[in-house]
């Protein structure tokens, strides 16, 4: 697993790739997008896929876009089981590059993360975090299908594309219409809202905060092997209820 330490910015070399992107969605007849980033930044390295996680105003983070099945899945683990390489990308800010999640020292540091996400499909992660400063907005990971490397060279530009995809959130918050998205308290548009109200449901239920309600669910989905947004959407439809636990004196 290698940490990357590189806090610089270069502008002439984002100015670069959005208009890059610029023509290849003109060509593509689409508009420059999260999703259209996030599948532009796949051809580029040719890695398997990649997931968007955002930071939420209860301190986890969310799948905002996926381009694959198997990243939506990876996500889903790592919010169920509370580790991996995107949770640790976005406690400290730097980008993450794991060549081959099968290494024992990668299997010591997220022993829940790892049999799932191999078991899923996933055999390396490298994780950009989207970030300004000390404010950490998300993470940006590419997965791939078997172990391999993200050339350091490479690095530069791989975050070039997360920080575009940083922008284009911005971008979304700042021109989004007054309760025409749904998303967590710092503005940003998730693809599961459904979480949010589970945990409000359940905060009620038990008479804790959200973060605690957050952290029951996340422990249910896992227990018992279920994906966080099923558990969720059975809380909502009221077909499931979480009950104070009792005292055993």
């Amino acid at each position: 697993m290698v940490t990357v330490h590189d806090g610089s910015r270069d502008d002439s070399r984002l100015a670069k790739l959005w208009t890059s992107l610029c023509d290849l969605a003109r060509a593509r007849r689409r508009r420059v997008t999260v999703e259209f980033v996030c599948e532009a930044v796949v051809d580029r390295f040719g890695v398997k896929g990649a997931y968007l996680v955002v930071g939420t105003g209860s301190g986890a983070a969310e799948l905002r876009y996926a381009t694959g099945e198997l990243g939506t899945r990876l996500a889903e683990i790592e919010t169920t089981v509370g580790e991996g390489p995107g949770s640790m990308a976005l406690r400290t800010g730097l980008p993450l590059l794991v060549a081959d999640l099968e290494a024992p020292a990668i299997g010591r540091r997220w022993p829940l993360f790892v049999p799932l996400a191999v078991e899923a499909g996933a055999r390396a992660c490298h994780v950009l975090p989207l970030s300004t400063g000390a404010s950490r907005a998300g993470a940006l990971t590419l997965y791939r299908a078997e172990p391999g490397s993200l050339p350091r060279a490479a690095v530069g530009e791989a975050l070039s594309f997360a920080e575009l995809v940083w922008v284009l959130l911005l971008n979304e918050q700042t021109h989004a219409a007054g309760g025409m998205l749904v998303g967590s308290g710092n503005g940003f548009p998730l693809l599961s809202p459904q979480v949010h109200q589970a945990a409000g449901m359940v905060a009620a239920q038990l008479d804790v905060s959200l973060e605690d309600a957050y952290a029951r669910l996340r422990a249910r989905a896992f227990a018992e092997h279920r994906g966080l947004t099923e558990l969720a959407a059975d809380v909502v439809a009221r077909r499931l209820r979480f009950a104070p636990e009792r005292d055993p004196g």
